[in-house]
């Protein structure tokens, strides 16, 4: 699908995410800024849990909610919230800090209450016959924006000015720049109510096995990703290659470049082959894990990254038309909001456990993750049936 193809809806929503895309840069700098101003790796890791214990009931009666209100509306409120809790991490500075920290994580954690909508909203913009190439394009353009902006960050914070205080007061420029998209949303976005959408869904007896073994599998994708955050890399990077923010940036450069050549992979994909798309995607992920935890010479790091996030990015596409086929509009929200919020409960502890793991070993989060990778390999091939159905 040419992109002058694309519905104006998706489209918008599109050009949305690769607006936003660059602004997430902000989710590394936080832990690195925490880590080079004197907080061990298990202290950041406390907080950060402590905030993740707060959110996780809200998640899911925030998906019933809006299942009879605009969703555009909670995606406003998500982006403010972003925006404000960016803005706030400015002023954390001397013996308030950790305060400071813990109010901006607070309010993030809020605005994370909302990532379901995101699905919830896919789900009823993008028309289900062109799914697919509609998916490959909601990661191409996005992960653009990072490979272009993120090198630009990495050096600027990284080699020009990596002083705590600059990394900081960055915080509030990038808070500021976050909260502008509340206009872009309001402006571009149709308002939808998931309740009063009206679609012929083909339901057959099968419908909830597929989307319990969804669940499964997801719970299983998410708790194995949910032992190395963001914190676990940043680390990683800093203790094992004495690296800084630029390292960082390259790190998720290559990781972007892997995911555009996926968008183009997956097209060539058809359908009936979805199972054997996931299954070499997570063997994908296995290999390039491995490389991680080996250690290799940092142009090898950064292929290793390359081939996981290759595998991780085909996952996600045939993983999410999965999803999208067997849950009505209605169910767009809430089947995405309580996965989240069993996720949410599941790995309640992960950033902890991630940061117990990392000042034992930096490696030592990625190893916990092979285990689980591999369960998803034999669970794949279960879903042989459906693709083929």
């Amino acid at each position: 699908m040419k992109w002058s193809e694309v519905p104006p809806k998706a489209k918008h929503y599109i050009l949305y995410h690769t607006l936003t895309c660059p602004l997430l840069f902000t989710w590394y700098i936080l832990p690195y800024y925490l880590l080079i101003t004197g907080y061990t790796v298990i202290e950041v890791g406390f907080l950060f849990t402590a905030v993740e214990v707060l959110g996780t009931i809200a998640t899911a009666l925030i998906g019933r909610f809006f299942t009879k209100v605009d969703i555009r509306k909670g995606l406003i409120i998500m982006e403010f919230l972003g925006g404000l809790a960016t803005f706030i991490y400015g002023f954390a500075k001397g013996y308030l800090a950790p305060l400071v920290i813990l109010v901006g994580t607070l309010i993030e954690e809020v605005a994370s209450i909302f990532y379901p909508l995101y699905q919830a909203y896919e789900r009823l913009i993008y028309p289900r016959e062109n799914l697919r190439d509609l998916l490959a394009w909601h990661l191409r353009l996005p992960e653009l924006a990072i490979v272009l902006t993120y090198p630009i960050f990495g050096y600027i914070f990284g080699v020009l000015c990596p002083i705590p205080e600059f990394i900081r007061q960055s915080f509030f420029v990038f808070g500021l720049v976050w909260m502008t998209m509340v206009l872009y949303i309001a402006k571009f976005f149709p308002g939808i109510i998931p309740e009063k959408e009206v679609e012929h869904l083909t339901s057959t007896g099968d419908t909830f096995k597929w989307l319990k073994l969804y669940v499964i599998a997801h719970v299983i994708f998410m708790l194995a990703w949910s032992l190395t955050p963001t914190l676990s890399l940043v680390y990683y990077i800093i203790k094992v290659y004495n690296g800084n923010l630029l390292h960082v940036a390259l790190v998720e450069t290559a990781i972007s470049s892997a995911t555009i050549l996926a968008t183009y992979i997956v097209e060539k994909i058809p359908r009936e082959s979805g199972y054997k798309a996931l299954q070499a995607g997570t063997l994908l992920t296995l290999i390039g894990v491995v490389m991680i935890v080996l250690t290799p010479p940092f142009p090898l790091l950064l292929l290793a990254f390359y081939i996981v996030r290759l595998g991780d990015a085909i996952i996600f596409v045939f993983k999410r038309m999965w999803l999208f086929e067997v849950i009505s509009a209605k169910q767009a929200i809430l089947v995405p909001a309580y996965i989240s919020s069993i996720v949410n409960v599941m790995s309640l502890m992960s950033n902890f456990i991630s940061s117990i793991l990392s000042y034992i070993d930096p490696r030592a989060p990625y190893v916990a993750t092979l285990s689980l990778f591999t369960i998803l390999v034999a669970l794949y091939q279960k879903l042989k049936e459906y693709f083929r159905g």
